[in-house]
């Protein structure tokens, strides 16, 4: 997804739409905010199995599946 942002800025940049001083800065923002993400979700995921393991419940998915619902849900 974040790839997906940087080639529609670096297009709209080359486009001429976007000033090129703002580009670096754009990016870096793009890159902050999905590393929030990226941690918002990696404690929701941890939060999930916890629960689950405290219930005692098995854990019986990948940690791919877990992070896909997660990321589907919060998105």
């Amino acid at each position: 997804m974040g790839k997906d942002r940087k080639r529609i800025v670096y297009k709209k940049f080359r486009q001429g739409l976007i000033p090129e001083e703002l580009l670096d800065e754009i990016n870096n923002d793009i890159e902050q905010y999905l590393q929030k993400k990226a941690e918002t979700n990696e404690r929701r995921i941890k939060e999930i199995v916890k629960k689950r393991l405290e219930l005692g419940l098995n854990i019986t998915f990948s940690e791919n599946y877990i992070k896909e619902k997660v990321s589907a849900i919060y998105s």
